[in-house]
């Protein structure tokens, strides 16, 4: 009997039990069996067994929450690590149907394409927020000193008709763009994008990204300098009258 059938044979229970034990010296760095995990997933796929799905569920929640936790977006999302968990095994659940499951031949893939998913409900809500928090931006901008310049204020019109709104998605692209083709640093760019898309404070984004700030006034300055240079840039300062 092959390997494959003699898997195939086993309880659910056994085969749930043995998925964990072999978990468990793999992240203690034992040598381990990947064979048993990988059965539970196909049961889950092909034969969409709810009691394998859910024993894989409770087996790597936590290292889903670990890629979570350590996601470089997670501490500007405003929510909470068990979220975006849920969200990935859902969108790893939505995503292999049972003819596309060959496509995963060995328990590897199918972890990488979890972290994937992992990584894309996070990008999501990301780009979510950043639409919101723009609009926001817009509704709440009533002046124009330099303190309070936002160049994502000029286009985020909250009084625009419904039917402009896609266009007015599109210049926001291109507004993004517009503004990292002006970011002289990786550090300007991240001050920029932690500012106004994550809406974090300087102490925040200093602790998102303290290896490229010198402290929380760097994090300041730095974007101080670069909203100083873009409002003296005449062709950007066009481009937002042309908008």
């Amino acid at each position: 009997m092959s390997p494959q059938n003699e898997l195939s044979l086993l309880t659910f229970r056994a085969l749930c039990d043995r998925c964990h034990r072999e978990s468990e010296r793999f992240f203690t760095q034992q040598e381990n069996d990947p064979r048993f995990c990988y059965e539970l997933f196909r049961r889950a796929f092909v034969h969409g067994n709810d009691l394998a799905w859910n024993c894989l569920y409770h087996q790597y929640q936590k290292l889903v929450l670990s890629w979570v936790t350590r996601h470089t977006l997670y501490l500007g999302l405003g929510e909470e690590a068990d979220y975006f968990m849920n969200r990935a095994f859902e969108k790893m659940w939505q995503g292999i149907p049972a003819e596309n499951f060959e496509k995963f031949p060995d328990l590897k893939s199918l972890l990488r394409y979890l972290q994937m998913c992992t990584h894309a409900v996070m990008v999501d809500f990301a780009r979510w927020k950043e639409q919101a928090h723009l609009w926001d931006r817009a509704k709440q901008s009533s002046n124009d000193d330099d303190d309070a310049y936002d160049p994502f204020a000029t286009i985020m019109d909250p009084t625009m008709r419904p039917e402009r709104t896609i266009a007015q998605r599109e210049m926001q692209q291109i507004l993004w763009q517009r503004l990292n083709e002006l970011c002289n640093s990786e550090k300007e760019h991240l001050a920029i994008h932690g500012y106004f898309v994550l809406d974090l404070k300087p102490r925040q984004i200093y602790e998102l990204y303290n290896g490229q700030f010198e402290d929380v006034r760097d994090v300041s300055r730095t974007k101080d300098n670069f909203l100083a240079r873009v409002r003296r840039n005449d062709d950007f300062q066009e481009f937002l009258e042309d908008a």
